[in-house]
């Protein structure tokens, strides 16, 4: 048996005849992710008992950002001009210089292989290297 697709008799590419309801279980799956994610929400808000970083909990923080979308405040206007202006064309070169560091480094390559040499000291007291003969 087969199904009308586009007008002409065809079937699906697991064999079955296709259909006009494939789309039903991705609106199904979107409407299941909707509902855990609202559970999640809730479960969070109870856990967190109104208590986070603002003093809000997740449910009151989740509702003021839904309010902040819709009537954003002047830094938040600010902020979405900024990042819709036109990108500048610069090489990776001029990129990375211009931001390069000329302080002390984050990872230092001598103090990284100290602690290296540390480690494989204390690793192999504890840990006798069995020969084999």
């Amino acid at each position: 048996m087969c199904g009308l697709v586009g007008g002409r008799v065809g079937r699906g590419a697991s064999g079955r005849p296709a259909t006009e309801t494939g789309d039903v279980p991705v609106l199904v799956a979107v409407l299941v992710a909707l509902v855990v994610a609202a559970a999640v929400l809730l479960v969070a808000s109870a856990v967190a008992g109104g208590a986070s970083d603002d003093g809000r909990g997740p449910l009151r923080s989740f509702r003021a950002g839904l309010a902040a979308r819709r009537h954003p405040d002047e830094e938040q206007r600010a902020a979405a001009i900024a990042a819709s202006a036109e990108p500048v064309d610069v090489s990776l070169d001029e990129l990375l210089s211009a931001n390069a560091e000329h302080g002390a480094a984050y990872l230092d390559v001598d103090e990284l292989g100290a602690t290296l040499h540390r480690a494989r000291e204390r690793a192999a007291r504890v840990l006798p290297l069995t020969r084999r003969g």
